[in-house]
């Protein structure tokens, strides 16, 4: 066994745990199998090509190669040679969903992964679960599935492709509501196309093999018309092959290095799934990427609730597209997105053509201020699908919305404005001072207003009373100056002016601050999750930033793979000043809220109120993940009245949420690391121990191996004096190496923490006794000296421990000083910081040891040079005794200390907590102390000089050799 071969480089990347980590992390994806299972499309271009038919052909080929293959989902049809295929295959039972007093058919997500096949069969990807079930969509089933592990074959036609919805209504007439994001399509590990020609899939429509006659007649009419088939078997035959040039282009170049990026900017139009569709094909043409920017009214769901839900399922769609989702703030949206824009260097901008909801009185339409905004960049106009919508939005607007309030404010403006132009006028008739006090009131007010209303109204107002109080003829409509159209067109104009920028300036400063406050907590949140050093910690703080930013209860789950269920019970972070309020409800922490918590933490993916997946919950479920790994699960409580909040905050919350995991992830690396680092500092040790042993054990084994052959050998020829004198060195090296194996074990028990420390209170007289009873017999050629301020004082020790601390140091003093040298253990109170402690002291005034050594002198394994080399324990020192003393003290809650020796030589010194002696045993001494005998260390000040020869039977503990 080479136990002293030592490669340099494999020694250093051995001690590296970063490299540890990167080999293991490279084993265990090589060991681990596959987690995700394949998915096979069979794909066609209108129902009847035979999509169905073909996927249960290729299962039954599946079964005869031995899978195992169960079907999950088969839509039911009439056309028995579908049905018959079924035959020879396992069929899962399909739940029953009530839905309106209608027992539906659904497939059973949750018997699937009880049973989990090999391969599972889902007929029609696109379909919609019925209300009850855990996802909205049956291809978020097929998703979970998938992440189970499971490969999954199943079928879907090309009008169903997100992409591809707008080119399909164009020339069918038919708009599909059961859709499926693109990616799903494109990331598929295969796509079978299933095709067949027009004339004989209506043939069979004609015959009735796909519908029912009545339904197959009406289908030939409209949707199955030669032409449409035709067309459609055209687009799936492209998007088939474009799937194939967008797989090799991700698998070969970056889009972000190989292509251009497109921007589009989403509203809350209804033809904004059509700008985002042709955005996203835009961008997969140019090979970039494409990034949907919404720009948010400051009002935010209180100015239009409608349009904000509007615009979040607008950018669900993007996101859904693969889109990247950007939400800014402001009345206009026309310059963040050219700001945006030009910050990102994209060229490539994507607008709706009609005016958005944004469009102001005698603004350009947004496309033309756009073009106007970015001259550089390449703008494509898209119209929208529903153009009448389109228009009638643009006459909901929120800013002019009646309100009473404003209303009164107006009333009150124009009111006090007459009242303080009625005594300027008695004072000084002066026309100009008049307008001024009407301008002055309605800015001032305008400040308090909450829409455009006042403006107008109190604009309107103050042109009234100004014609019916101030012009000639007085307290009349009537105007007969040649002045009085101007002046009043003047205050009109600028009642109106200075109101409206007074009002916009006002919701500007509002959305200033909320947003800085948001930054604020944003950063705040930065900074916590950085001190944060637990992951408790870090979700609390993530909560507690959650609640200052949306204003609502939180529920946090932190994720334990040791606790059932892998969710630790949920923690409520409510809002402060409401008094518990709706955090306290026993709602938010039922089962059944748990049970989609723990499917979040173990799917990875957002879940409950809001979503598509289980959204029959009082909560919106959030993971606080990593890439690798779920960290929590944050459950935001939901208003029964809202669908979601807006995007702003949702990006917000996503945003300190992912900040939280980032923040989670590197708290795990760097436990990770710790422990890496503690298996190569344990794995160093160990090299080192044997390398030790295997040196250091070869003598004392030596010797006594020899001695033992010597008296077996000739017994006859020794007299008494040497058997004698070869007996005790067989006993020395013995008792040496007894002591070595009880201090490595002391040493691993105390670091492991396994051995128990008991704290009681020891007269430190007994402790001092029992240490030099069992010192090193080289001890005798020194003079020992014992010195206590008290006989009778007492600290708090586990007296065992502190004995092998004592008898450590006095032979470490000992095979290190030269013979004759003075050795001193002492004892003395000491206060500190209203604390009473008892200093143990051990000194010699031998050569002293050198400052660069002083700090190793306590490592493992180091070995200092003994004086002379002389000395039996000094030569197989192994450089544990301090390394020992240094553990046990710690273990204490103290620590050791080296200090000089004047003019010459070493102390070492610690500090234990001081102890009383008990009242009933103070007149006894020895009593407190468990029976030790103290008679002989009881005086003040004592020399002790060993005799040569230990008494039978005792034992020197702890190593003589240390390193000094």
């Amino acid at each position: 066994m080479a136990l002293g071969r030592d490669n340099g480089d494999e020694a250093e990347a051995r001690r590296d745990p970063d490299a540890i980590l990167a080999r293991m992390r490279e084993e265990e994806a090589d060991e681990a199998p596959a987690g995700r299972g394949k998915l096979k499309v069979f794909f066609g271009y209108a129902a009847g090509v035979g999509k169905t038919y073909a996927m249960l052909t290729e299962a039954h080929r599946a079964v005869a190669a031995g899978a195992d293959v169960v079907v999950g989902y088969v839509e039911p049809h009439t056309r028995a040679d579908t049905l018959a295929l079924l035959d020879g295959l396992e069929v899962l039972p399909c739940a029953t969903v009530h839905h309106r007093g209608i027992a539906l058919r659904e497939f059973d997500l949750d018997g699937a992964l009880a049973r989990r096949p090999e391969v599972i069969l889902v007929d029609e990807l696109a379909h919609t679960n019925a209300p009850g079930c855990r996802h909205r969509k049956r291809y978020q089933d097929v998703e979970e599935l998938l992440r189970a592990g499971i490969d999954v074959y199943t079928t879907v036609n090309v009008q169903h492709l997100e992409g591809l919805n707008d080119k399909i209504a164009a020339i069918t007439a038919v708009a599909v509501s059961e859709r499926i994001p693109d990616r799903i399509f494109d990331a598929a590990d295969s796509v079978e196309l299933v095709d067949l020609e027009p004339a004989d899939l209506i043939a069979r429509l004609e015959a009735g093999k796909v519908y029912a006659p009545v339904r197959a007649k009406a289908a030939l009419a409209h949707f199955f018309s030669k032409p449409n088939l035709a067309a459609l078997r055209e687009m799936a035959l492209r998007r088939a092959a474009d799937r194939l040039t967008r797989a090799s282009t991700g698998t070969s170049v970056p889009r972000s290095d190989a292509g251009e990026d497109v921007l589009v900017l989403v509203t809350a139009d209804a033809g904004a799934p059509r700008v985002i569709r042709a955005a996203v094909n835009l961008a997969e043409a140019l090979h970039g990427r494409c990034t949907a920017l919404a720009v948010e009214d400051p009002d935010g769901r209180e100015g239009d609730p409608e349009g904000a839900k509007a615009l979040r399922r607008a950018l669900d769609v993007a996101e859904g597209m693969g889109a990247r989702g950007v939400t800014l703030s402001g009345d206009d949206p026309v310059m963040p997105f050219a700001h945006y824009a030009a910050t990102a260097g994209i060229r490539q901008l994507v607008v709706g053509a009609c005016p958005g909801r944004h469009r102001r009185w005698r603004r350009r339409a947004v496309a033309d201020r756009v073009m106007r905004a970015a001259p550089e960049a390449t703008v494509t106009v898209v119209p929208p699908v529903d153009a009448p919508s389109v228009l009638r939005r643009l006459h909901a607007r929120s800013g002019f919305t009646p309100t009473v309030a404003d209303g009164a404010r107006a009333l009150a403006a124009v009111a006090v404005a007459t009242a303080i132009s009625a005594v300027s006028w008695a004072i000084s008739p002066a026309t100009s001072v008049i307008l001024m006090v009407y301008l002055l009131v309605a800015l001032l007010l305008a400040t308090r207003a909450d829409g455009f209303l006042y403006a107008a109204l109190v604009a309107l107002g103050s042109v009234v009373a100004y014609n019916f109080f101030f012009t000639a003829p007085r307290f009349t409509f009537h105007a007969y100056g040649l002045s009085a159209p101007v002046i009043f067109a003047f205050l009109l104009m600028g009642t109106l002016a200075a109101s409206s920028l007074a009002i916009r300036l006002k919701r500007q400063a509002a959305t200033a601050a909320r947003r800085s406050y948001r930054t604020e907590v944003l950063l705040e949140s930065s900074r916590k999750l950085q001190a944060a050093t637990t992951l408790g910690a870090c979700l609390e703080t993530a909560a507690a930033q959650v609640v200052k930013i949306l204003d609502r209860p939180v529920v946090i789950y932190q994720a334990d793979a040791t606790v059932p269920g892998g969710l630790r019970p949920p923690r409520v972070f409510d809002v402060p000043g409401t008094g518990g309020g709706d955090g306290s409800c026993a709602a938010l922490v039922a089962p059944g809220e748990a049970a989609v918590a723990a499917w979040v933490a173990a799917n990875g993916e957002p879940a409950g109120a809001t979503t598509d997946t289980l959204r029959e919950t009082r909560c919106l479920y959030l993971p606080i993940r990593t890439a690798e790994r779920v960290f929590g699960v944050a459950g935001l409580v939901m208003e029964q009245d809202s669908e979601d909040f807006g995007a702003f905050e949702r990006n917000l919350l996503v945003a300190l949420l992912d900040e939280c995991g980032q923040a989670a992830g590197a708290l795990a690396l760097a436990a990770e690391r710790r422990d890496l680092s503690v298996r190569a500092e344990k794995e160093t040790l160990r090299s080192n121990l044997l390398r030790a042993i295997s040196h250091d054990l070869r003598t004392p084994l030596t010797s006594i191996s020899g001695d033992a052959d010597m008296l077996l050998s000739s017994d006859a020829a020794l007299d008494a004096a040497q058997r004698r004198r070869l007996l005790s060195d067989i006993s020395e090296d013995a008792t040496w190496l007894i002591d070595l194996v009880e201090n490595l074990l002391s040493v691993t028990r105390l670091d492991d923490g396994a051995e128990p420390v008991t704290m009681q209170p020891e007269l430190v007289a007994d402790i001092f006794a029992d240490a030099l009873r069992h010192g090193s017999r080289a001890a005798a050629d020194h003079e020992l000296a014992v010195s206590l301020d008290d006989e009778f004082l007492m600290a708090s020790m586990d007296g065992r421990l502190i004995v092998q601390v004592v008898v450590n140091l006095v032979n470490n003093a000992v095979a290190h000083t030269p013979a004759g040298s003075r050795i001193s253990v002492g004892a003395h109170r000491e206060r500190r910081r209203g604390a009473d402690f008892v200093v143990i002291t051990v000194a010699d005034d031998g050569p002293g040891i050198p400052d660069g050594e002083k700090a190793r002198v306590f490592d493992l394994f180091y070995h200092g040079g003994s004086v002379g080399g002389e000395g039996g324990d000094a030569r197989r020192g192994m450089g544990l005794g301090l390394a020992l003393c240094r553990s046990i003290l710690r273990a204490h809650g103290s620590d050791i200390v080296l200090t000089d020796a004047q003019p010459h030589g070493c102390v070492f010194s610690f500090r234990l907590p001081a102890a009383a002696l008990p009242e009933e045993s103070a007149g006894e001494g020895a009593g407190a102390t468990g029976g030790r005998d103290t008679s002989p260390t009881a005086a003040p000040l004592f020399t002790v000089r060993p005799s040569a020869s230990g008494a039978p039977g005792e034992k020197p503990a702890g190593e003589g050799g240390e390193a000094r």
